[in-house]
């Protein structure tokens, strides 16, 4: 049964937006499902502090709306997080679960991502 949660829809060209405000956030990538062959694919969450998680949708809705964008771990999940995540190091467990390598190792909600324009 799934778990009723406060959340938006975020894209692309949102997340852009928000990279480049320096505003705080963190990501998250669930495991929705499994391929065919068996390869994990995961959904991305961003989190900002007092706002509800914003789901990453693709840019283009299909015939019934807006879908969540999922990754494969590589090189999908890997570019992504690079070019578009918080900074944290991920870390896999057996189950395929992805948990940060967070400072002081628990799950602080960080600083936006430091770039040298911000």
């Amino acid at each position: 049964m799934p778990i009723a949660r406060d959340q938006i829809l975020i894209t692309i060209d949102g997340v852009k937006d928000l990279i480049g405000s320096g505003v705080d956030f963190r990501c998250r990538y669930e495991l929705v499902e499994f391929t065919d062959d068996g390869k994990p694919r995961y959904q991305c969450v961003y989190i900002r502090q007092g706002e509800p998680e914003a789901i990453l949708v693709s840019t283009r809705f299909g015939p019934y709306g807006p879908e969540p964008r999922l990754f494969n771990i590589w090189p999908g999940l890997f570019k992504h997080h690079q070019e578009f995540g918080d900074g944290r190091a991920l870390c896999f467990d057996n189950d395929y679960a992805i948990a940060f390598d967070a400072p002081g190792g628990g799950d602080d909600f960080r600083a936006g991502r430091q770039r040298p324009d911000n």
